[in-house]
């Protein structure tokens, strides 16, 4: 019975995280930038971030400890795609997405185009960091969800 409770909260943690991510970059961001002017549509990602984030690394100190009791293997592919995962989301929302969210404050309150510029380039840096880890963080954790179904029985 424990076992299976185990088992049932690490998928439904895996799949509440990466089905999270799939929801926000492919459906809600897409709709938000395409209905909002690009400054009240980041104004609006800018207030789901912190809540995006934190249900990943809910996800993520569910997911850990039900995978670490239940594998054998401790450098088994499961592991290693979610030690992916977890850095990478790890590394998005307490560094890079913070970084970029004072950039945007910092270009608000430039006064000219000449100090305007280098900041928007350095967020531009950061944006394209956190798409990348994003994007990181999804294949681990569809590839983890692989690993995970193969030898499942319906």
């Amino acid at each position: 019975m424990l076992t299976n409770l185990i088992h049932f909260i690490y998928i439904l943690s895996l799949v509440c995280w990466v089905g999270s991510i799939v929801f926000f970059s492919f459906f809600a961001a897409p709709v938000i930038f395409t209905l909002l002017d690009r400054e009240k549509a980041g104004e609006v990602v800018g207030v789901i971030f912190p809540r995006y984030y934190l249900l990943g690394y809910v996800c993520a100190a569910l997911t850990l400890p039900a995978l670490l009791v239940s594998t054998k293997n401790l450098l088994g592919a499961k592991s290693i795609l979610l030690f992916v995962m977890i850095a990478g989301w790890f590394c998005a929302g307490l560094f890079v997405s913070p970084k970029a969210r004072d950039l945007k404050a910092r270009i608000k309150s430039a006064g000219s185009a000449e100090e305007k510029e280098p900041l928007e380039a350095q967020f531009k840096t950061m944006h394209s960091l956190a798409v990348k880890l994003n994007g990181t963080v999804l294949l681990a954790g569809l590839g983890l969800l692989w690993l995970s179904a193969t030898g499942l029985k319906l």
